[in-house]
């Protein structure tokens, strides 16, 4: 019967501790937030839809990964997750938005830009599309990145931060098949 106590106690521990470290983890970003604002102002009259929210820490980030073990068209995303500590994701739908698109980079990418750490990797801007990718380096590795697409249907904003650098070169060449971007070889 102690034994049994102890178990379960020791059960209750580890899913505390993996609740707590997924809450942690799920709670929003406000810089994310910030883009999402300046880019309203610039654009009057233009509403974004809430579709998804969310940061990811540590905890859930490696509960995505073991899932991905087990669903077939997952698996690639899986080797990549590995690289990932931490993720902030949001996606909204755009209503009312003028064609053509013209808008400039949002002010807290520019302020990640002024800073001697920070990079823009990739700046598209199009008619129908702006795409902005910021990386941040450290000893010569992608730390950081800060990703921001917004189209006629919606706005994704996303940043991430682990060892990146396989993360963002499979994002470059996707981009690239997608947008006419040159491939990560020929991009460097």
């Amino acid at each position: 019967m102690n034994f049994e106590k102890r178990a379960s106690t020791a059960i209750t521990i580890v899913l505390l501790v993996a609740i707590s470290g997924t809450v942690s983890g799920c709670l929003w970003a406000p810089d994310l937030a910030g883009v999402r604002k300046d880019i309203e102002r610039q654009l009057p009259g233009v509403h974004f839809e809430k579709k998804i929210e969310l940061t990811l820490g540590r905890v859930a980030i490696a509960f995505a990964r073991l899932i991905t073990r087990f669903v077939p068209e997952a698996r690639e995303a899986g080797q990549y997750l590995h690289d990932i500590n931490r993720v902030a994701i949001a996606v909204y739908e755009t209503e009312r938005m003028p064609a053509p698109i013209t808008v400039s980079m949002p002010k807290s990418l520019k302020k990640l830009r002024e800073r001697d750490d920070w990079e823009l990797a990739v700046r598209v801007c199009q008619d129908d599309e702006s795409i902005w990718l910021l990386c941040r380096t450290e000893k010569d590795e992608i730390r950081e990145v800060f990703l921001v697409v917004l189209s006629e249907d919606e706005l994704v904003i996303v940043r991430s931060k682990g060892r990146l650098d396989r993360v963002v070169a499979a994002a470059i060449s996707e981009a690239g098949e997608h947008t006419g971007l040159p491939s990560l070889e020929d991009a460097f």
